[in-house]
């Protein structure tokens, strides 16, 4: 997970989006926010793209796999192409 700073802007969607979905989002959450599948997701950790994420079990290799929601609103206005 990324130790950089939220900017003016993903701070004001966070604060949109935590009353919502909470500080960390579940799979199937995350599914919903980013409106991409499960097996999206599991393809885009497998690829190493993707919001960062955390895996609560690290000692299974299935482990329950979250989202914290400033990844999430990291990776959304991150990964926006600016146009002219």
């Amino acid at each position: 997970m990324s130790n950089k700073l939220l900017t003016d802007e993903q701070k004001d969607i966070f604060s949109l989006m935590l009353p919502q979905y909470g500080a960390v989002l579940s799979q199937n959450d995350a599914s919903k926010c980013l409106k991409k599948s499960l097996a999206t997701l599991y393809r885009m950790r497998e690829q190493g793209i993707g919001p960062s994420y955390k895996k609560l079990d690290s000692k299974s290799k299935n482990g329950t796999v979250v989202y914290p929601l400033q990844e999430i609103v990291r990776y959304l206005t991150e990964s926006n192409i600016q146009t002219a």
